[in-house]
């Protein structure tokens, strides 16, 4: 069983990620779902992504305090669903789960989808990540579909 660590919700902040510096706090977040992640390009990959419209928002416990939590989007039209909001990636630091976190992340993209003028929210999620389902579920996501992937060697 892991310790949650309390925090004081009134301190918690959200803010768009938009520097080098702010890309780097994230990486400890993401290097838990993603564990073939290079910290040695990160900052570099993640640039690359904002320049093809990839976004990025963080909470943090309070200024100076590190990351608990962070989603990447993009804007994109699908042709089965207009203007859609894809979350590409949505994580909370394991320790610090059971905070509200999820929340302030969702109501984040939701705030991006009403601005961008969007139709739907979509995003995929792996089976193992029962956490992030469980929000997603609790936010009245819908399950639509399937994730499929082919290996290319």
């Amino acid at each position: 069983m892991t310790k949650k660590i309390s925090a004081n919700p009134n301190k918690m902040q959200i803010k768009e990620i938009q520097t080098r510096e702010e890309i780097a706090e994230t990486y400890l977040v993401l290097r838990q779902i993603y564990e073939n992640l290079n910290q040695e390009t990160y900052v570099e990959d993640v640039l690359n992504q904002m320049q093809r419209g990839y976004k990025m928002a963080a909470v943090f416990e309070d200024s100076g305090h590190p990351c608990i939590g962070i989603i990447g989007i993009r804007i994109i039209r699908k042709l089965q669903h207009g203007k859609v909001i894809e979350v590409e990636d949505f994580m909370i630091d394991r320790a610090k789960r059971g905070l509200g976190v999820g929340k302030m992340l969702i109501r984040w993209i939701e705030w991006q989808a009403t601005t961008f003028g969007c139709k739907n929210i979509i995003g995929s999620l792996e089976t193992k990540r029962q956490e992030s389902q469980k929000i997603f579920s609790r936010e009245k996501f819908l399950l639509d579909g399937l994730f499929f992937k082919k290996p290319c060697e």
